[in-house]
């Protein structure tokens, strides 16, 4: 029974797309740097071509694009990040041969964005922490040859992937008993799986996008967490966001009625995301949710501070 649960397991992994994270990287991001006034001072930055090598692989029907500005032009370090924070989703990562393994997440996408952290840890699927320190390197690279577009956009890069383990799904897919218990019945395991991440990318997004109080209150307020290396940074986010996972499944099971695991391609009532649609249940879903997000912010801003830290010292050498 066991190596059956295992395979099933793998077996899990290979047939979900766990391309799934917090939505609207873009809004959430805008609002937490408007606390940090500093930033102000990098408000002309000069738009330069790409310059650099990067030996890792890439998408190849990738470019790289500029998305709304031109070489040349003077740009804000805020939307720097703001536009380019949701980059790595735009496909650079698919379709490409990364690991022997890729193909138990979903495919080379999937191994890049997120960290599935297994039997407490004994084995762990995804690069997500990599890839943060990998485009923390590119920027501080930048940022030393006075190339600030570039070292902004970089970081945005690297701040894609720190967010993206602080999304308890992205840590883990699903509890364990719901393996077991459906363990003859994989299709199921795979709708059960999709309708649950989905269902919660979607909530969230239309919370934030919409304005809730109670998220944009959570953005503003949540005190920053420390950030000394931006890989070891990720791989705590996903073990924090990893416990949320199996609480925030039983909710969404109540909150949205049996059919987010029986029925496929579930869809939400819409009903369910009104703010003015309030219940106790309601309530302690937004409550798990909230203190995920919570630690999201917490990392943004303490990758922000720890950004801010790099930059004073360099300046500081000039």
């Amino acid at each position: 029974m066991k190596k059956r649960i295992i395979l099933t397991v793998l077996i899990l992994f290979l047939f979900i797309t766990p391309l799934f994270s917090w939505s609207a990287h873009k809004e959430m991001t805008e609002i937490i740097l408007k606390q940090f006034p500093w930033l102000q001072k990098y408000n002309k930055i000069k738009v330069t071509p790409y310059t650099y090598t990067d030996n890792s692989l890439y998408n190849p029907s990738y470019a790289i694009t500029y998305r709304g500005e031109k070489i040349g032009d003077e740009i804000s370090a805020i939307t720097i990040i703001t536009r380019y924070v949701e980059e790595p989703d735009k496909g650079m990562d698919e379709n490409i041969n990364i690991s022997s393994m890729q193909k138990l997440t979903g495919g080379s996408s999937g191994w890049r964005h997120m960290y599935f952290i297994t039997f407490q840890g004994l084995w762990i699927l995804g690069e997500a922490p990599k890839r943060a320190l990998h485009f923390w390197n590119l920027a501080r690279e930048a940022f030393m040859k006075g190339d600030y577009y570039w070292g902004f956009r970089f970081f945005a890069y690297s701040l894609h992937y720190l967010q993206d383990v602080s999304m308890p799904f992205h840590a883990y897919p699903m509890p364990l008993k719901n393996v077991v218990l459906g363990i003859f019945n994989l299709d199921k395991l795979i709708s059960q799986g999709e309708n649950h991440h989905y269902t919660l990318e979607d909530y969230q997004e239309y919370q934030i996008k919409n304005g809730n109080p109670k998220y944009i209150k959570v953005l503003k307020e949540a005190k920053p967490l420390e950030v000394k290396n931006p890989e070891e940074s990720a791989k705590k986010a996903a073990w924090i966001s990893r416990d949320f996972m199996g609480e925030l499944w039983n909710l969404q099971v109540k909150y949205y009625g049996p059919d987010i695991n029986n029925k496929k391609n579930f869809k939400a009532d819409p009903k369910l995301f009104s703010f003015e649609n309030y219940s106790p249940l309601r309530e302690e879903y937004d409550n798990i949710i909230l203190q995920a997000l919570e630690f999201c912010a917490g990392w943004t801003k303490g990758y922000i501070i720890f950004l801010k830290d790099f930059l004073d010292k360099m300046e500081e050498i000039k």
